[in-house]
């Protein structure tokens, strides 16, 4: 193979990798290009993925990335924009029990009645499931679609009338699925639920003397400030354990060109810490990387506070800028009061709804944390300062 020809298969093979991280569970049906540059290149992915600690597992026609917690210290990731409600995460979960004691083929009706039965069972500590309130019926089909996304569901009708009516008024059979049973046994897996709550227990204190943890921090540390980078891209040494941070200074480099490696990406170093850029010209970066800014109202709102407030303050020594409640109100006044014009239905209510919105983004990003009432502006907001929006009236404004 010439070189362009290996240049453009270690591009293809990092491609993979990113598409892999940001969807974890890939099947044929799902993603066919996908999965088959899983299998094309399965050699170059399963030794990045073993280099990160975790576990790449081929069965059928299901590809499953298992992410293994390492050592005492979890990978902080941004919060996601909008969150799943805390009820229908147990409804998929109960939805996902109930599809391994159906046969192959199922219906909406089938697996509600199941769920019921479970979530009723003596001993299980969630709140049992009413299929007769539409808020009920509701939240159990936005869990059928998440399973179906994901390939465990496999729709066998299309009248989408069907499930409509099932879920306005609970009535019929909803609707025909199969069940891939691969994938399914990949949603979850114990090993993997088992090392999470032990390092659940050792981050409070629970049960692993300091030694021990200590001793895990020092064996797993370039795997996990690897794992920081090439999932989150961006790691901060305000963020880590001092010895973590002083091990991530003095490893910059090779930390840097682990994760250039394994993605095709840039790196930024600087003062703060490491920012991993993902190349723009391939698919899979644009489903791992969140679209922003975009244009629309609150994007572009969330890009003029975010400016406003990096004005705002001075950085500290770990380059992070700390506004109180009343100083990130003054700032979402300010710019509710200049752009009012600009204000969407939604976001006119008042400046404090203009916050609430624009704060859910930036947070999400992980460009802000919120702390108590106020905001903690991140190292990485920096690259958004004095960006050249424009908010030109259209006629419906003037008139």
């Amino acid at each position: 193979m010439n070189t362009i020809g290996r240049d453009s298969s270690r591009a293809e093979a990092q491609e993979t990798l990113v598409g892999l991280l940001a969807t974890p569970l890939i099947t044929a049906r799902t993603n066919p290009a996908l999965f088959a540059s899983i299998l094309r290149h399965r050699v170059a992915v399963g030794d990045w993925v073993a280099r990160l600690g975790y576990r790449l597992v081929l069965a059928g026609t299901v590809a499953r990335l298992h992410r293994d917690p390492a050592g005492p210290q979890l990978t902080a990731a941004p919060p996601p924009w909008s969150p799943p409600a805390r009820r229908d995460l147990v409804l998929l979960a109960l939805t996902a029990a109930a599809c391994e004691d159906t046969d192959s083929t199922t219906t909406v009706q089938e697996l509600s009645d199941e769920v019921r039965a479970l979530s009723a069972a003596p001993g299980t500590r969630v709140t049992a499931y009413d299929p007769d309130r539409r808020t009920e019926r509701q939240a159990f089909v936005r869990g059928l679609s998440r399973l179906a996304e994901l390939g465990i569901l496999i729709r066998r009708t299309s009248d989408e009338t069907l499930l409509r009516q099932w879920e306005e008024d609970g009535t019929g059979v909803g609707a025909g699925f199969e069940v891939d049973r691969d994938a399914l046994l990949q949603f979850t897996d114990p090993y993997t639920v088992e090392l999470t709550f032990a390092g659940q227990a050792l981050a409070s204190g629970q049960g692993i003397a300091a030694e021990e943890d200590e001793a895990s921090r020092t064996r797993t540390r370039s795997q996990r400030l690897l794992r920081v980078i090439v999932e989150d891209t961006a790691l901060l040494y305000a963020d880590l354990h001092p010895l973590d941070a002083e091990y991530a200074r003095w490893q910059r480099s090779w930390l840097a060109g682990q994760a250039v490696d394994m993605t095709g990406g840039t790196m930024e170093i600087r003062e703060e810490g490491m920012l991993l850029r993902l190349p723009e010209d391939r698919l899979t970066t644009s489903a791992a990387t969140p679209a922003f800014p975009a244009a629309t109202a609150p994007m572009w709102f969330a890009l003029k506070i975010l400016d406003a407030v990096i004005t705002e303050g001075e950085p500290d020594q770990l380059g992070q800028i700390k506004l109180t409640g009343s100083q990130v109100d003054a700032v979402a006044t300010r710019v509710y009061t200049a752009n009012f014009r600009a204000l969407t239905r939604t976001l006119s209510d008042s400046p404090a709804r203009l916050r609430s919105v624009v704060e859910r983004i930036l947070a999400g990003l992980g460009l802000i944390r919120p702390k108590g009432d106020g905001w903690t502006v991140m190292p990485t907001a920096a690259r958004y300062r004095d960006p050249k929006a424009i908010w030109e009236p259209i006629l419906d404004d003037i008139l």
